[in-house]
This record gives C-alpha cells, sequence and structure tokens, in this order.
C-alpha cells in the first residue's frame, strides 16, 4: 500500500534497534538533543557484546587520552591508519571520524554520567609508523551497579568465564593482588576490599555490582538512557523496514503484544550487532572454518543486516576482513555448558608459549593481536583452522592457559574428551 496510507501504532522522531553500546549511545544523543526516541532490544538485557568485552573505544586525540600522559596527535593516527588501510585511507568517513571521536567523549561526559579514561600503556595492534604505545584506547570507569536499583539486573553480564566466586568481575589490575593477596599490605587490602564488596553484594544480587571494562559502559550508558527518558521496550524483534520511496519511513516491530508498526520521522538506527550467530551470514561471508562458534550472544543473529538487504541495502565486500577474529578455545563444562574462551593477552602472548598448527608447525607470532593471531590460523589451513598452544607446567603456574587460572591445573583427560581441544573463532 502507499505508505501515506499506512496505518501506524506508533510515531516518534527516532527509532534505535538494539540496545548495545552503539544503539544506547544514539539513543542517548538523540534523547539529550531533543528528540522523542524509541529504543527496542530483542532480548530481554541491555549490553549486547559490549557488555561481555572490554569495551574499549579506539579514539585518538581525546582528551582523556592526554591526561593518561602519553603524547599522542591525531596527525599521528591518521599516518597510523594510512600505513594500515592504504588505498581506503582515503575515504571521507576516516576525517569524519577522527574530527568525531574527540567531541563525543567530551559531549557524554559534560552532559552524561559516561566517562572514559585511558591506561598510560595500551599500545597499537599493529608496529606501523603513526602507532602510539598508549592514549587511543579508552575504557570505561567503573561503575556501582547497585545505582541501576531493580535496572540492574537488566545489565547482561559477562562472560561466565570471566568471573569469579559466583560473579565478581576481575579486572587486568586486580590479578597480581589476588594472585599474590600476602605479599604486602596495599595487595591484602585490595583483596579484602574485592571480597567484602562481593560477599554483601550477594546477599541482595546474583552477581557482584562492582562493573569493569564493557558491564561499566553499559551501565553508565543505560543510567543515562533512562534518566533521559528513552522509550525502551524489551524483546521486541525487528521485522521489516518500512520504505517510503527511497526514504526510511519507519519499521514492524515484533514485541510481547503482538506487532507494532513504528514511524520514525527522523530515522531509524540499526545497532544490531553485525553478523552474530546468523548461519545465513556466516556460511556466505566466512571461511569455511570461522563458521561454528561466536562470542557474540545467542540474540545476535544478523537481524539487522538481513532485514535491511531486503530493502536493497549491500554489504560491502572490499574488505580484508568480514569479521574481528578472536582465538577461542572450546570446551564443554560438566554442567553442559560450551565455554568460548577467547585467548585475549593474559595468556597466549606471554613468553614461553608457543602455537603451531595441526601439523605441528609454528605459524604465527604468538603476542600478535588476536586479530591477526586468527588470520594466520586461516592462512596456516583455511578449511580446518586449528591450533595447539604448549607450554610447560611453570607457564600455567604463572600466567594460567585458557580456563585453567594461574597456579591452577591441566584440565583433567577427560575434560579435554569432553571439549574440542582446539582453538576457534568468533
Amino acid at each position: 500500500m502507499p505508505q501515506g496510507d499506512r496505518s501506524w501504532d506508533v510515531e516518534t522522531d527516532l527509532l534505535v534497534v538494539g540496545a548495545g553500546a552503539a544503539g544506547m549511545t544514539a539513543a542517548l544523543v538523540g534523547a539529550l538533543e531533543g528528540l522523542n526516541v524509541v529504543l527496542c532490544e530483542k532480548s530481554e538485557m541491555v549490553g549486547g557484546t559490549t557488555a561481555t568485552s572490554a569495551g574499549t573505544v579506539w579514539i585518538p586525540g581525546s582528551r582523556q587520552g592526554q591526561l593518561a600522559g602519553t603524547p599522542d596527535t591525531v596527525d599521528a593516527a591518521r599516518t597510523y591508519l594510512t600505513a594500515m588501510l592504504g588505498e581506503h585511507a582515503t575515504d571521507e568517513r576516516l576525517d569524519m571520524f577522527l574530527k568525531a571521536g574527540p567531541v563525543v567523549l567530551d559531549y557524554l561526559e559534560q552532559k552524561t554520567n559516561v566517562r572514559f579514561a585511558a591506561p598510560p600503556v595500551h599500545p597499537d595492534y599493529k608496529q606501523l609508523p603513526g602507532a602510539a604505545i598508549g592514549g587511543r584506547a579508552l575504557g570505561a570507569v567503573p561503575f556501582d551497579g547497585r545505582k541501576l536499583g531493580d535496572d540492574f539486573a537488566r545489565v547482561r553480564p559477562p562472560r561466565r568465564e570471566f568471573m569469579v566466586l559466583g560473579g565478581m568481575m576481575v579486572g587486568k589490575a586486580d590479578i597480581p593482588a589476588l594472585l599474590a593477596p600476602f605479599r604486602n599490605w596495599t595487595n591484602f587490602r585490595h583483596v579484602i576490599g574485592l571480597l567484602t564488596r562481593h560477599a554483601l553484594d550477594r546477599i541482595s544480587h546474583k552477581r557482584g555490582t562492582r562493573l569493569i571494562m564493557g558491564n561499566a559502559l553499559v551501565a553508565r550508558l543505560f543510567e543515562g538512557v533512562r534518566r533521559a527518558g528513552v522509550d525502551l521496550r524489551f524483546e521486541t524483534v525487528l521485522r521489516e523496514i518500512i520504505c517510503d520511496g527511497d526514504d526510511v519511513a519507519g519499521a514492524v516491530l515484533s514485541a510481547p503484544i503482538g506487532e507494532v508498526a513504528v514511524r520514525a520521522r527522523k530515522g531509524v538506527v540499526l545497532a544490531t550487532g553485525g553478523i552474530g550467530w546468523s548461519r545465513e551470514l556466516r556460511e556466505r561471508l566466512f571461511p569455511e572454518a570461522a563458521r561454528r562458534f561466536s562470542l557474540a550472544p545467542s540474540s545476535n543473529t544478523g537481524d539487522g543486516i538481513l532485514t535491511a538487504e531486503r530493502v536493497n541495502a549491500v554489504v560491502e565486500r572490499d574488505l580484508e576482513s568480514p569479521a574481528l577474529w578472536m582465538p577461542s578455545s572450546v570446551m564443554a563444562q560438566a554442567d553442559g555448558q560450551v565455554s568460548v574462551f577467547p585467548h585475549i593477552m593474559l595468556d597466549r602472548a606471554k613468553p614461553g608459549l608457543l602455537a603451531v598448527n595441526k601439523s605441528g608447525r609454528r605459524f604465527v607470532n604468538e603476542a600478535d593481536s588476536y586479530h591477526d593471531f586468527v588470520a594466520a590460523m586461516l592462512r596456516s589451513n583455511a578449511s580446518a583452522a586449528t591450533a595447539f598452544l604448549i607450554c610447560d607446567r611453570a607457564f600455567i603456574r604463572d600466567f594460567g592457559i585458557g580456563l585453567v587460572h594461574p597456579q591452577g591445573t591441566p584440565p583433567s583427560t577427560e575434560a579435554l574428551q569432553r571439549g574440542r581441544g582446539s582453538l576457534s573463532k568468533t
């Protein structure tokens, strides 16, 4: 039917689909700028993949980065990106990103409770001209989940494998103290503080409320979205994008109350999280060896991409890679849960470990970024990318490996038989 004759159930200025970091940021800024905003989320929780990740943003030349004390400039970042992107470095979107990034950080800090800080050392992943040691990678400042009240239960928890003691988040800075609590008074006091806080949290919450990394970013954005009065609708799925000629007019959503047609006067933002677990997209875009597992939440099934394609959107194919890869070990737990554990940097990149392919040949610098590590896996054997991480007991004592924590015991033969015994990809 002509769109002018369509019956709309809801009218708003801006419709945002997906309540991860990108979607909540779009919804929050829209509301702060005076727009009526509807934010719909497929699952019953906010956060998406951001909630289960480090939640790091890469924004050169920011005021927050300068506070870390690491020299950096936008021009140096442009040099780095030019060396990485080649002919694609002329894309006008790159200029917009470099100009807008610092502005966005300051805007959020001035108008909301979203706060970012840069660790003094967080090197760029590639050793290219213009690379920085720190100041460009920023993470959210820790957040007290108790400030959300009952809404705390709506924040997607981190991966179970990354929590301890039934739901306590542990950051990189906490690990030295937890491994040696009696080494000095500083370590002891830090550990006692963590354990006491967590014990009190568990009296009234299913997990700890000391939120760090991606969980802190999600919680801060969620608090802002609630304060700004955004109409947030859970368990609401994108079904169809409605166009009026060449313009997007709105969308049809599947909600607990039934189908809802939403007219969006200013536009629709798709922030549904990419390819995720979509079998169709994974088979179409990924090499065979990378199709089986994902680190995305199970609710991420490519809805935004697939729905947009039905109104003639096109997936860009002139890319080095269709995804950001991460090497992961896969093991079935005794309770039946399949753990997909990402080997980010705390084990794989440490001295004393070798990575070999199924032919027993070393194929990569083990300290390469997670993406480059898996790209090397795929080049080594694209049809069934498998790698084996080889280390001794001293390495496990000092660093741990995968689901074996530092000073832990290697998994039993039974556990290995339940698992896959190899590395997988996102």
